[in-house]
């Protein structure tokens, strides 16, 4: 297990109709994209990100890099919604 704490935060995105595919296959890309899926509602995808703690840097705000310097300069992106999980469980 790594002594760096890490992140995970999920992103909703909103897409120009018609490129969800396209953002999907550009977002997974990024390294610290663990997971990618359109889904139905308001948002068209949502994107698993996960950011480790620099030496200088948190990891909350790593992942508002990650966010801001790439995510939403994706082509076809329109807008993000970011969620930092602060504490969960899974199976």
């Amino acid at each position: 297990m790594s002594a760096q704490r890490k992140q995970k935060a999920f992103v909703l995105l909103k897409v120009e109709p018609g490129h969800e595919r396209d953002v999907m296959n550009n977002l997974m890309e990024f390294d610290e994209v663990r997971e990618v899926h359109i889904i139905p509602g308001e948002w068209d995808i949502i994107a698993v990100v996960e950011a480790e703690k620099g030496i200088v840097v948190s990891s909350d705000e790593r992942v508002y890099d990650i966010v801001l310097d790439k995510i939403e300069k994706t082509k076809h992106v329109q807008d993000t919604n970011t969620m930092v999980s602060h504490f969960s469980k899974s199976k």
